[in-house]
């Protein structure tokens, strides 16, 4: 068989190809040009940062690059100005591909993800997050000489054991310059020397070139850590600063206070914990003397800058598959959290993007002195409760030292499809055909997985989150917390159209304001005006609903009907027809009926010892087998929806134009008037259906959908899409 390009693009999104499909691409032949972000020629401020991927940042769920789960930081980035780019290495053999290679064992040489000052040299800032493999002597020496040209670099770190790959490193001792570990084989040799503990705070490379260290706790304060200290004490960098989140995270210690100082501490109200996951004590002082959380070094011409958790930087977009199993990733939207250190971290590049002469923080001309760490490396830090050993089991066949090993879409991966963000919202779990009522919700126990369908009756702390009140016993409600993304569709302050609408929530059962509530919400959806009849077999006995499906047959003679669900026959239910129903809908009584598609509205029981609903106090033809074409007569045009503002649900009729953003999206047109076009956002379980890249066949058909008028990939479109109907 032949296969061209476009019909392996359509069997790779149907998955229909196994993974040798990929085989047939040259390994490494994917996924090669960085990302660059450029402002607009009026705003530009003539200044660049780099984001370093050539020692990490991407293992685990960690997605720390500019078009992924640090898009946020580098897009208020080319907002100040600043032209960012994402930095892999150094491309030795000029084949267009920079290598990972194990240059532990296979030499420097064939290494090309390393980093030189001739490669960074023409960056003002080079943004290293979450390092999780050591540098080299000489990649050491290039960091010192880019900070010593006058240059400036922000160190990124998390809780100790962020070692997302297992490779038995994490950032603080990247930073630091040693493992926590004393053993022999950390004393590595060759091109990196002795990484060994040296079990005091005054030796390390970190140490030595800016005064400072990392801590190898593991602390946790998501009310945000508030010891913000003055602008006037921190060369105007903390002006404008709020608590700052930490969800498990690290701090500093200071030792050297005229080379280093804290910008952010915890205060006295503050009541940190530890780490639930910490191997030792996690908090060791409590406190400031617990070290700064945030912080700040001059050495010479340079500066440099340190944070203790990647958490109130990142955001929810991650582009990267795991690398160990393939699985999406999932990051935190702390860029938008109330928590959210945005105006802190672009402070932090403007700051480190500016050169300044004076050497030290000696207390002279306005630069004050640091606060030195009165104990700047507790006890507990200089064991390694893991011996030298992983935090956890790798997964089978992984290697995080050798790229080949790494799963498809996955960075540094040798195959991927080219669609790096294979669900831009992962799947939810479970599906929304499992939808339980508010009060089952409020049942239920702390983290269950919920998919929740019930009424927004009221906003809930501000935009943060809303109320949502049991559709049969509105005195009855949870709260439910939104996410960054969420917002401005769903709560009633933002969107005051959403008020009294039926949603579906998917999320954890958790508390929220101090009430029952909803948390880690995955995806929320306009609740259909109807079940199918798949979501009907998943309500409670006793609740009352309004299903449609297409009927099956006559039960009990003329007493009754199946009716099955019209995207899966397989999901049936039993309806009750009462006496004034029979003549016009029992299929015994008129034939006509069956495979008519039907409304219905009653209470759910069973019927027969079958799942049915009972009761019936409405049923309504909405359409049967001569009739294909639903009214069309309020469906608002193309045209119309452009019109309207971001946030109202639409019912919009349109022609299948195109698809967009592979699998993920289509184009519905204006049909009289063709230059006017929405992005129709498709949910998981409607692209088989609905993607004109699996289903070319679409193309020119008229569609009906419903949804929230927002944008999509910067264009205006319809999110959160709760129907879609074949109108030919």
């Amino acid at each position: 068989m032949t296969v061209n390009k476009l019909t392996l693009s359509v069997l790779l999104s149907a998955g229909l190809l196994a993974h040798s499909t990929f085989t047939t691409a040259a390994a490494y032949d994917w996924n090669n040009t960085a990302p660059v972000k450029v402002p607009s020629a009026a705003n530009n401020n003539g200044k660049t940062v780099y984001f370093d991927v050539s020692h990490g940042g991407v293992e685990g769920n960690a997605d720390w690059v500019i078009d992924g789960a640090f898009s946020d930081f580098a897009d208020a980035l080319v907002q100040q100005g600043y032209t960012v780019k994402e930095y892999r290495g150094v491309d030795l053999n000029n084949d267009g591909r920079i290598r990972f290679y194990d240059d532990r064992t296979n030499g420097a040489q064939t290494n090309e993800a390393i980093i030189t000052f001739d490669a960074i040299k023409d960056a003002d800032v080079f943004v290293l997050a979450e390092t999780n493999r050591p540098f080299t002597l000489a990649e050491q020496a290039a960091l010192e000489q880019y900070v010593a040209s006058g240059k400036g670099i922000f160190f990124v770190a998390d809780h100790y054991d962020a070692d997302r790959n297992l490779n038995t490193w994490d950032a603080t001792e990247v930073f630091n310059g040693y493992n926590r570990s004393d053993l022999s084989k950390y004393n590595m040799g060759g091109a990196y020397g002795d990484w060994r503990n040296p079990k005091s705070a005054h030796a390390g490379w970190l140490v030595e070139n800016f005064g400072i260290r990392f801590r190898f706790n593991g602390v946790d304060y998501k009310q945000g850590v508030s010891g913000v200290e003055p602008s006037t004490q921190t060369e105007g960098i903390t002006q404008g600063v709020d608590p700052i989140l930490m969800a498990a995270g690290a701090t500093l210690a200071i030792v050297d206070p005229q080379k280093a100082k804290g910008l952010v501490y915890f205060s006295e109200s503050d009541t940190p914990v530890k780490w639930r996951h910490a191997k030792d004590d996690g908090l060791y002082f409590g406190g400031k003397a617990e070290g700064p959380y945030v912080a700040i070094a001059k050495s010479g011409a340079g500066k440099a800058a340190f944070i203790g958790d990647s958490s109130p930087i990142e955001d929810a977009t991650p582009k990267y598959r795991r690398q160990d199993n393939g699985n999406t990733k999932k990051t935190y939207p702390g860029w938008t959290d109330p928590g959210h250190a945005s105006v802190l971290a672009v402070n932090i590049i403007n700051w480190l993007a500016s050169p300044e002469s004076y050497q030290y923080f000696d207390g002279q001309n306005g630069h004050a002195s640091g606060f030195a760490t009165p104990t700047p490396m507790a006890s507990q830090e200089m064991s390694d409760p893991n011996n030298g050993q992983p935090w956890g089991t790798p997964a089978s066949g992984f290697n995080p030292w050798d790229t080949d090993t790494y799963k498809n879409n996955s960075f540094n991966a040798p195959y991927g499809d080219g669609q790096t963000n294979p669900d831009p919202d992962p799947d939810p779990n479970p599906t929304p055909g499992n939808a339980v009522s508010v009060s089952d919700a409020l049942a239920a126990q702390q983290n269950t997985p919920l998919v929740v369908i019930g009424k927004v009756t009221a906003a809930v702390n501000g935009i943060y989150g809303l109320q949502l009140s049991d559709l049969n016993n509105p005195a009855t409600h949870i709260f439910v917390k939104l996410e960054s993304n969420q917002r401005a569709d769903f709560n009633p302050q933002l969107n005051p159209a959403i008020l009294n609408q039926n949603i579906i929530v998917t999320g954890k059962r958790n508390s929220y304001m101090g009430e029952p509530g909803i948390r880690y919400v995955t995806e929320l959806q306009i609740a259909p005006s109807y079940m199918s009849v798949e979501q009907a077999l998943a309500t409670a006995q006793g609740e009352s609903i309004e299903l449609t499906g297409r009927v099956k047959s006559a039960l009990n003679n003329i007493y009754a009907l199946i009716l099955e669900d019209i995207n899966d026959p397989s999901f049936t239910i039993n309806i009750k027809l009462e006496s004034s129903q029979r003549a016009q809908f029992s299929p015994v009584l008129n034939p006509d009926v069956l495979n008519a598609t039907l409304v219905i509205k009653g209470v759910r029981d069973s019927y027969m010892s079958q799942p049915g609903v009972r009761q019936v106090s409405s049923i309504t033809l909405t359409s049967d087998d001569n009739s294909t074409n639903p009214d069309q007569g309020s469906d608002l045009s193309v045209s119309d929806v452009l019109a309207m503002s971001n946030g109202q649900p639409v019912v919009v009729s349109g022609t299948i134009t195109a698809a967009i953003n592979n699998k993920y999206a289509l184009e519905l047109t204006d049909s009289n008037n063709t230059g006017n076009k929405l992005y129709i956002k498709l949910e998981s379980s409607q692209r088989d259906t609905y993607s004109p890249l699996l289903n070319p066949e679409l193309i020119g058909k008229r569609l009906r959908v419903e949804g929230i008028k927002n944008d999509y990939m910067s264009h205006p479109g319809v999110r959160s899409v709760s129907k879609l109907t074949l109108l030919n």
